[in-house]
């Protein structure tokens, strides 16, 4: 984006906002439902060669580590300011209210079968004592670019 550019970071930089069954987003945005909200952002990537795949250009296989620098192949990890959550972090939604709990150290390994992507990961999310293990399998809605 604009912003890392003009930090003169050379890379790509893209996230994810992935959804367990029955969370969403409604036609206005906002979300509703019960569930997990895993949203990993900044995602430092290189598209410089072109894949034969779509989602993967816009997410290549490798295994990405977080970081609190635009290191390449590397996600920003979560951030708390005062309540305001920015970086990558895991959204619980409950009936009583949701509880945000950012990504204080992760990896995660993303691959594909055929044009289906497989991200499995484990994460350190902040104020827990267990790692947070994380599996997502479905195709990406492309809307990035065109090939």
């Amino acid at each position: 984006g604009a912003y890392y550019q003009a930090e003169g970071v050379p890379y790509d930089v893209v996230s994810l906002d992935l959804y367990s069954k029955g969370l969403g987003l409604n036609k206005d945005g906002v979300m509703e439902g019960v569930g997990t909200n895993l949203y990993i952002s900044d995602i430092f990537i290189s598209t410089a060669t072109p894949s034969a795949h779509k989602a993967e250009d816009f997410l290549p296989e490798d295994t990405y580590q977080s970081d609190s620098t635009a290191k390449l192949m590397h996600f920003l990890r979560g951030l708390d300011y005062d309540g305001n959550y920015g970086g990558s972090y895991v959204l619980l939604m409950g009936e009583a209210g949701y509880k945000v709990l950012p990504i204080t150290e992760g990896e995660m390994t993303v691959t594909y079968v055929g044009d289906t992507l497989v991200l499995d990961g484990i994460a350190t999310l902040k104020g827990q004592n267990q790692p947070y293990p994380f599996h997502f399998r479905d195709i990406l809605p492309i809307s990035r670019r065109e090939r």
